[in-house]
């Protein structure tokens, strides 16, 4: 990735950053995010690239728990919603779309795309079950005030959905979305606690963050089960939950047991917030947080920060090529900002090594290397700056 070939790449610039600013604003005021229209978010390369590595993770952990993969097409026939009763709740925050052979909506959720694409098979057995998938969804809400990433229009999430035969299964699974929420925030790197309500299994993931949402007795596990009561009214923000389905059963889905006899799976439904995520990251950056991009989300793991007016010499793409061939992500800073500019950038997103290249260093055919937690630069050949690449990166590299 070369910065300079970034839309408004000058613009992304991270010194002096004032306290008051919120993360949600600095993704706006360095156009790393825009809107196509209010609450339409698009996520330029930098973002991007960290969200797909969020997804990757939450992804394979799922994977992990028995969760395949699927896609669903972000339009859904409207019906699906009056089968499961949402079309009164949703009303108000419908996309629609004009079609003359149907009635279609933009998604809001996804749980009864599921469930009809299942029971099309016809009854399943209880030999087939649990049934569990995983996606990378948008979701939609026509709210009337967004908000940037925190509160958008369009939803970026990863979704899964299960099917199971009876309570116990159903718990398991709930017990397994758990491991997955746990291994994925401790792996990207967010401190997070969850409440669980004891009659339904339903769970919420919850964070400290300027950004909160609501008190605990807002969360989604008082919608099931009995009241829960906590002793503080203090607001988190919410990073994910995972809920009963308890509309399935105005579907045509069936199991047959073991008996033979023909029941009603329970269906469970969880989402990860991926946007949510996003947001922390940049709030911990922002407060001085160095390793706030943790190893695998981060965009890039080098930064070749170029310094000579010579922007496309041989001498930087052979380095640039040398870290596409180990598997190395890297960026090429070859905007016009300062050094201090530059070097804060990459501060910023915690890349643990810096590789600075001016008019001396094309001259002498060497590369000054500078990590993240040192004052130390190293000044070293190719090959021998590879290698030092390889240690101040080992185990980051995907």
């Amino acid at each position: 990735m070369r910065l300079s070939s970034v839309p408004y790449s000058q613009n992304i610039t991270f010194n002096n950053l004032s306290s008051t600013l919120s993360c949600n604003q600095i993704l706006s005021d360095t156009k790393l995010i825009q809107q196509s229209s209010a609450g339409h978010i698009i996520y330029t390369p930098i973002v991007q690239r960290i969200k797909k590595n969020i997804e990757n993770v939450a992804l394979s952990n799922a994977e992990s728990y028995g969760f395949n993969e699927m896609l669903f097409p972000v339009l859904m026939d409207v019906k699906l919603l009056d089968t499961s009763g949402k079309t009164d709740e949703y009303a108000t925050e419908f996309y629609d779309i004009s079609d003359k052979n149907a009635d279609l909506i933009v998604s809001p959720t996804t749980e009864e795309r599921l469930i009809d694409f299942v029971s099309r098979n016809g009854t399943v057995s209880y030999k087939n079950l649990p049934m569990r998938f995983a996606q990378v969804s948008n979701v939609y809400r026509n709210l009337k005030r967004p908000e940037g990433l925190y509160k958008s229009r369009e939803i970026s999430c990863v979704v899964l959905t299960a099917i199971d035969a009876e309570h116990q299964q159903y718990l398991q699974t709930m017990d397994d979305f758990r491991g997955v929420c746990e291994k994925t925030f401790a792996n990207i790197g967010i401190p997070n606690f969850y409440i669980q309500d004891k009659v339904s299994g339903a769970i919420e993931f919850f964070y400290e963050t300027e950004l909160a949402d609501r008190p605990l007795d807002k969360s989604i596990i008082n919608n099931f089960g009995n009241k829960n009561v906590f002793d503080t009214q203090k607001q988190y923000g919410s990073l994910s939950m995972g809920y009963p389905f308890y509309q399935s059963e105005k579907f045509n889905l069936f199991y047959t047991d073991k008996d033979g006899v023909r029941r009603n799976p329970i269906v469970s439904t969880y989402g990860i917030g991926t946007q949510r995520c996003i947001l922390v990251m940049f709030e911990y950056a922002k407060n001085g947080k160095l390793d706030a991009f943790k190893q695998g989300v981060r965009p890039f793991d080098v930064d070749i920060i170029v310094l000579s007016k010579d922007k496309h010499n041989s001498h930087i793409q052979m380095l640039a090529d040398q870290l596409h061939q180990e598997g190395i992500q890297y960026c090429i800073d070859d905007r016009n900002n300062g050094m201090q500019d530059k070097m804060r950038f990459s501060e910023f997103f915690s890349v643990p090594c810096r590789i600075i290249i001016g008019d001396r260093e094309i001259q002498n055919q060497q590369y000054s290397i500078k990590s993240l937690t040192t004052n130390d630069v190293d000044v070293r050949n190719l090959s021998d700056t590879i290698n030092l690449v390889q240690q101040l990166t080992r185990g980051k590299v995907r």
